[in-house]
């Protein structure tokens, strides 16, 4: 029996798509203040840094105790991971937003649309847990001690058969954060170029602005192609994360091509930018997707005992066989 780690790196890990969405809601949530006359309220910093630390450290709690409880079942999925990190996530909007802990609560009539994103940021949260933390075994079933003796001896037994890289929702939901996060991040040096002043709110709000902006506009055209990435790879027998980067790029190239029509005039800026992208999400994908053993092929149902066929028959080697009455 398996279960996933207690680790702190996993923890980490998992931290870090909650940081990012408790920035960017902060960030989003202070310029609203500034751009409103009748609520242009300065914070201090420092009560935005308790509020912000104590919105985080909720999240990891809660998170935990997830985690924890499906430890308890001896559940290891990373499917069951994802869900139970955007139930704590809302679990945690819910506690923050009744007991009075947001510093900017939500206009009414949005309470439920503002704890979407949470609840997304959330189930990554989870997933990245389920990833990064490993399994160990647990309650292992007695043996005899002479069949623990020769279980000793033998060598381990290793999976050589053909494999190939795994279907991921959870890869590809990390995939399409790229381009926002590259748009964030254009934005913020452009921003520093300008010389914007450290105490300027647009240096954090801007940024946090065109992350969020990108991230809705893009991310079902960037699942479309990340899950084109993957196909293309998996049909042509390439599962190294270099091929991956590579497809990514060359689709994306693809991708700008077939537009170049409609934004002829942007087609020297978008070209390096969607080479760039695609070859990170590509890249993402095969890291965080993982690798399966390739399935075997179907089972044949046989009604008829002489259309059997000898066991050293080459349709052997493809399918099994069930003589059915």
């Amino acid at each position: 029996m398996y279960v996933v780690r207690n680790s702190s790196r996993a923890l980490f890990a998992a931290l870090i798509p909650l940081a990012v969405m408790h920035a960017v809601l902060l960030a989003m949530a202070v310029l609203t203040t500034q751009t409103m006359p009748a609520q242009a309220i300065m914070l201090p910093p420092d009560k935005l840094l308790v509020s912000y630390a104590g919105r985080l450290a909720l999240d990891v709690v809660l998170l935990f105790a997830g985690h924890s409880v499906l430890r308890q079942f001896k559940i290891c999925n990373r499917v069951a991971y994802a869900l139970i990190g955007g139930v704590m996530a809302a679990t945690s909007y819910l506690l923050a937003m009744r007991n009075g802990l947001l510093l900017f609560p939500p206009p009414p009539g949005s309470e439920i649309t503002a704890g979407l994103l949470p609840t997304a940021a959330g189930m990554l949260a989870g997933f990245l847990y389920g990833q990064f933390a490993g399994l160990e075994a647990i309650a292992a079933t007695p043996q005899p001690a002479a069949a623990a003796t020769e279980i000793a001896a033998s060598p381990p037994r290793v999976f050589d058969g053909p494999v190939r890289v795994r279907s991921s929702v959870g890869a590809i939901a990390i995939a399409v954060t790229v381009p926002a996060a590259l748009s964030a991040i254009l934005a913020f040096m452009v921003i520093a170029l300008l010389g914007a002043g450290p105490g300027s709110i647009i240096t954090a709000a801007l940024p946090a602005q065109v992350f969020l902006t990108v991230l809705i506009a893009t991310t079902v055209p960037s699942a479309i192609l990340v899950l084109a990435v993957h196909h293309i790879a998996r049909a042509f027998g390439r599962s190294r994360g270099g091929e991956y980067a590579a497809i990514g790029s060359l689709v994306a190239a693809g991708c700008v091509a077939l537009l170049t029509p409609i934004i002829s005039g942007m087609i020297v800026l978008l070209l390096p930018a969607a080479l760039v992208n695609g070859a990170i999400m590509g890249a993402l994908y095969r890291h965080f997707a993982g690798i399966e053993p390739v399935p075997l092929p179907e089972v044949v149902i046989a009604t008829d005992a002489q259309a059997l066929v000898g066991a050293d028959h080459p349709s052997r080697r493809q399918h099994g066989v069930i003589l059915s009455n």
